[in-house]
C-alpha cells in the first residue's frame, strides 16, 4: 500500500493506494474509495477546469 498526505503539517487528508483503488481518508474518519477509472475522470475534469480558468484569466 502507498500512503500520501495531502498537506505538509497538521491534520491532513490522506490518500491510500491499495488493490488498484484510491482511498481518500479525512481526519474525522470518513473515507471515499475511487477506482482507477474514476481517478482518470477526476484528473481529466481537473485539467479541463484549469484550462477553462486560464482561458478566462482566472488561472493561479
Amino acid at each position: 500500500m502507498i500512503k500520501l498526505s495531502l498537506c505538509k503539517k497538521g491534520c491532513c487528508p490522506e490518500v491510500h493506494f491499495a488493490e488498484g483503488n484510491f482511498i481518500i481518508k479525512d481526519d474525522m474518519g470518513g473515507k471515499v474509495t475511487l477506482t482507477p477509472a474514476q481517478i482518470k475522470i477526476l484528473v481529466e475534469k481537473y485539467q479541463e477546469l484549469q484550462n477553462e480558468m486560464h482561458n478566462v484569466g482566472l488561472s493561479q
